[in-house]
């Protein structure tokens, strides 16, 4: 009996300090959200913002690639990824491709499933490519 005491009272403890770490933490989300709500997605800054390719893409040697074309549209839309919108608009057109947009903001477009060795998709957050494929 001695021990099954001992036993209960570990237990006591044991469900008294997962019960305050979850307070804890609830608290800590709460404050979290709260200060995050306050301050707002108008001060969200990114430390890159770049205008020119990235020169850190190299072409897939990948046996299976459709067209010599398709390997250079892929760097090329390697390269674009955290520019500007605008930049790579202007720079994959300038290169002869064709741009499409995906998605812009959370909102995401009908795309037709045709393929075309030319075209880049553009996944654009904030005035930002964060995701581009070709396609």
């Amino acid at each position: 009996m001695f021990v099954a005491g001992r036993f209960d009272s570990l237990e006591t403890m044991r469900n008294k300090a997962a019960v305050a770490t979850a307070v804890i933490g609830l608290f800590v989300a709460v404050v979290a959200f709260l200060l995050g709500f306050i301050s707002g997605a108008d001060s969200a800054t990114v430390s890159i913002v770049r205008d020119t390719p990235s020169e850190n893409c190299y072409p897939d040697t990948q046996g299976e690639q459709f067209t010599e074309k398709h390997v250079a549209t892929k760097v090329l839309a390697c390269e674009v990824m955290g520019m500007t919108k605008q930049a790579a608009i202007d720079y994959l057109e300038a290169e002869g491709r064709t741009v499409r947009i995906a998605s812009e903001d959370g909102e995401y477009f009908a795309l037709t499933e045709d393929y075309r060795d030319d075209r880049v998709n553009l996944e654009i957050l904030v005035g930002l490519v964060v995701g581009a494929s070709a396609w």
